[in-house]
C-alpha cells in the first residue's frame, strides 16, 4: 500500500487531528518549542562531532601516521615504549617493491631524547627521514611558520611550535617584555633593525589568547607581548634571518642508543628474581638451553656452541619478557640547530616533536644506524588529501603488494599495521565522545516526547466526553488511538522540522567560519581530545537530518498510543456523564 493509500484511507483521521491542533495553539506551539530545542541540539552536535572525526581522521593520516607502517612485530607490541632497538636493515628493497606496486614509502627512525637550547630544556620525540620521501606521504611540511625544513647532510632540525616555545629558540610568538628586548640584544646590530623587530609586536591579542593570558598578564612592567597576525612573509624572513645569525637557535640532542644484545652472563640474583619469573612457562626450556650455571662465578654463562638462530630466539623471548639485561643503552649526544618551526592542523607535529635528517645518523656523529630503521611508512600513489584509507591500502592488501613486488614472503620479524590498529585508543575516546553526545540529545528528545505525552493525556481527558459521543456513533478504540497518534505525529513532525531548520541556521556559522582554538590549543599544550589545533570547522550530516526528522516523529507518535489506551478503558456510559 502506498503512502498516498494510507492518507486517502486515513484522511478523516488526519482532518481530526489537525482540527484538533487548531483548536490548542498554545499547547501546539509549546509542545513543538520543545520538541524543535531537542532535535535542533541533536542536529547541530551530530554535525560538527562528525565533521571533526573525519577532519581528525585526516590529520591523523596526512601529518602524523601515513596509512600504514612496516614494522618489526616486536616494535608494535611495545610502541607505547617506542624501542628504538627494535629495528630493520635493507628496507630499500621493501620500498623498492612498494613503489613498484602502486606505494610511495618513507623511512623513518624514531627515538627520544632530551633537547637542550641556550634558554631551556624538553624532552623531545625525535623523527629521522628522508626529507624528500616523507614530503611525497605527509604534508606537515606545507606548515613550516618560520624558517624551513632541514635539508640532508646537515645537523638540522625542524620542531614544532610548542617545542620551540618551551626551549625558547625561533622567533618568539609571546614572549614577556624582558624577553623581547632579550631578543632584540641579541638579534639586532642597530637602531633600524631594533625599531623593526618592536614594530612585530603588539600588546593586545585575540579575545581567547587574552583568556588565557589573563593571570600571566598581572606581571606589572614584563607583561606578555604579542606578535602580529597580519606580518608579511617577507618580514617574517628578515627577522628569522637575524636570529639565525646568533646562537639562539643551536642545540644539543642527547639520546640513548638503544642495543639488543644476548647477555654473555647473568648473574643467579637477576636469574632467579627477574629472568625467569617474568618468562612465559613455554619459553623458560629455550633460555636455560642457552645458559649454564658457572658455579665459581655464581653466574649464568651463555653457551659457546649456540647457533645464530638460537642466539636470536633466545633474545627475542629476552626482549619480550622486558628483561633490562637484553638491552644496552649508549648515550649520544648531537650538536644540531634550528631551521625551521611547525605549526600543522595536527596537534602532535607541534607539541614535542623533531625532525631531523635520516642520513646524517648513520655513523659515530650521529646515531650509528648504519642503515637501520624503525619503520617504513606507507602511502599508495595519487590519493587525495581528503580521502582516508580504504581496502586499497589496508595491511592486508599492502602485505600482498609486498609479497607481489619481493616475489617472497615478507621476513617472519616484520609486519604491516594499519593506521587504524595505531590508533585504536584514541579511536575509542572518539567513539565514546560520538556516542556520549547523541545519548544526551536523545535524553532531551525522549524527555521532549513525555512532554508530547502528557500534553495527549490531559487532551483526552479534556476531550472525555467527545470521545465517549464519538464511540457512541461507532468509532472503535483503535480509530480514537490512531486519530491521537496522529495528532501526536503531527506535533513530533512540526517540532522536528523547525529543529532541523534551527539546527541548520546555528550550524551554518560553524560551518563557513568554525571554532578558532589554537590559542586554547597552545594554552592546553596541544589539543583538546580531538586530533585538530586550529580551527573547528562543523560539516553538514544529511543523514543525520533524515534521521531526526523521521525519528522524532515517530517517537511522538509512539508517546500517544499508552495515555490514550488508558483513558479509552473508561465506558462509553462513564464517558458521557464525565464533567
Amino acid at each position: 500500500m502506498s503512502l498516498l493509500n494510507i492518507l486517502e484511507n486515513n484522511s478523516a483521521f488526519i482532518k481530526i487531528a489537525l482540527r484538533n491542533l487548531a483548536r490548542h495553539k498554545v499547547k501546539t506551539g509549546l509542545t513543538s518549542a520543545a520538541i524543535m530545542v531537542s532535535v535542533a541540539m541533536f542536529v547541530f552536535l551530530s554535525s560538527w562531532l562528525s565533521a571533526i572525526s573525519v577532519e581528525s581522521r585526516r590529520n591523523i593520516v596526512n601529518y602524523d601516521m601515513s596509512a600504514a607502517k612496516l614494522q618489526t612485530k616486536m616494535y608494535f607490541e611495545r610502541r607505547d615504549e617506542r624501542p628504538s632497538y627494535e629495528n630493520f636493515t635493507d628496507w630499500q628493497r621493501f620500498s623498492a617493491a612498494l613503489y613498484a606496486e602502486g606505494f610511495y614509502s618513507a623511512p623513518r627512525f624514531v627515538f627520544s631524547g632530551m633537547i637542550h637550547s641556550n634558554f631551556g630544556s624538553a624532552p623531545m620525540l625525535v623523527n629521522a627521514i628522508d626529507v624528500e620521501a616523507e614530503a611525497r606521504i605527509l604534508h606537515y611540511m606545507n606548515f613550516v611558520d618560520f624558517g624551513r625544513m632541514p635539508e640532508s647532510g646537515s645537523f638540522e632540525i625542524a620542531v614544532g611550535t610548542m617545542a620551540a616555545g618551551r626551549l625558547r629558540v625561533g622567533i618568539p610568538t609571546r614572549p614577556r617584555r624582558s624577553e623581547l628586548e632579550e631578543l632584540i640584544a641579541q638579534s639586532a646590530t642597530n637602531e633600524a633593525d631594533k625599531t623593526f623587530i618592536r614594530s612585530l609586536y603588539e600588546e593586545e591579542r585575540s579575545v581567547n589568547m587574552e583568556f588565557f593570558a589573563a593571570s600571566e598578564r598581572q606581571i606589572v612592567g614584563n607583561e606578555r607581548v604579542f606578535l602580529r597576525r597580519n606580518i608579511s612573509r617577507e618580514d617574517i624572513d628578515r627577522l628569522w634571518n637575524m636570529i639565525a645569525q646568533t646562537d639562539r637557535n643551536n642545540v644539543r640532542i642527547n639520546a640513548v642508543i638503544d642495543i639488543r644484545a644476548l647477555p654473555e652472563m647473568i648473574r643467579r640474583h637477576l636469574w632467579e628474581g627477574e629472568l625467569m619469573p617474568a618468562l612465559r612457562e613455554k619459553d623458560i626450556s629455550k633460555i636455560e638451553a642457552a645458559y649454564e650455571f658457572e658455579e665459581a662465578l655464581n653466574a649464568f654463562i651463555l653457551k659457546e656452541e649456540l647457533d645464530e638462530y638460537q642466539k636470536n630466539e633466545a633474545l627475542t623471548i629476552m626482549i619480550r619478557s622486558g628483561f633490562r639485561g637484553a638491552v644496552r643503552h649508549v648515550n649520544q649526544l648531537i650538536d644540531a640547530v634550528v631551521v625551521g618551526v611547525i605549526n600543522s592542523p595536527d596537534p602532535v607535529p607541534n607539541g614535542n616533536i623533531a625532525y631531523i635528517p635520516l642520513d646524517v645518523l648513520q655513523d659515530e656523529a650521529g646515531m650509528m644506524l648504519d642503515g637501520a630503521i624503525t619503520e617504513l611508512l606507507i602511502r599508495k600513489k595519487g590519493v587525495a588529501y581528503t580521502q582516508l584509507p580504504n581496502a586499497d591500502e589496508s595491511a592486508a592488501a599492502i602485505t600482498t603488494a609486498l609479497k607481489r613486488g619481493l616475489a617472497e614472503p615478507l621476513p617472519d620479524h616484520l609486519g604491516v599495521f594499519f593506521w587504524k590498529e595505531y590508533m585504536s585508543e584514541y579511536l575509542a575516546f572518539e567513539a565514546l565522545e560520538m556516542n556520549a553526545t547523541k545519548a544526551l540529545s536523545f535524553l532531551l528528545l525522549f524527555l521532549a516526547c513525555l512532554v508530547i505525552s502528557n500534553t495527549i493525556l490531559l487532551a483526552v481527558l479534556e476531550r472525555t466526553k467527545e470521545i465517549g459521543m464519538t464511540r457512541s456513533m461507532g468509532m472503535t478504540d483503535g480509530q480514537v488511538i490512531a486519530v491521537y497518534m496522529i495528532e501526536a505525529g503531527f506535533l513530533g513532525l512540526l517540532g522536528s522540522a523547525l529543529g532541523i531548520i534551527l539546527g541548520c541556521a546555528i550550524n551554518y556559522p560553524m560551518v563557513k567560519y568554525g571554532l578558532d582554538i589554537s590559542a586554547m590549543a597552545e594554552t592546553l599544550g596541544g589539543g583538546i581530545g580531538f586530533r585538530v589545533s586550529t580551527v573547528l570547522r562543523s560539516g553538514w550530516d544529511i543523514p543525520v537530518l533524515f534521521q531526526a526528522g523521521i525519528g522524532a516523529t515517530i517517537l511522538a507518535a509512539l508517546m500517544a498510543y499508552f495515555p490514550t489506551k488508558r483513558a479509552l478503558k473508561m465506558s462509553i456510559t462513564d464517558s458521557l456523564r464525565f464533567e
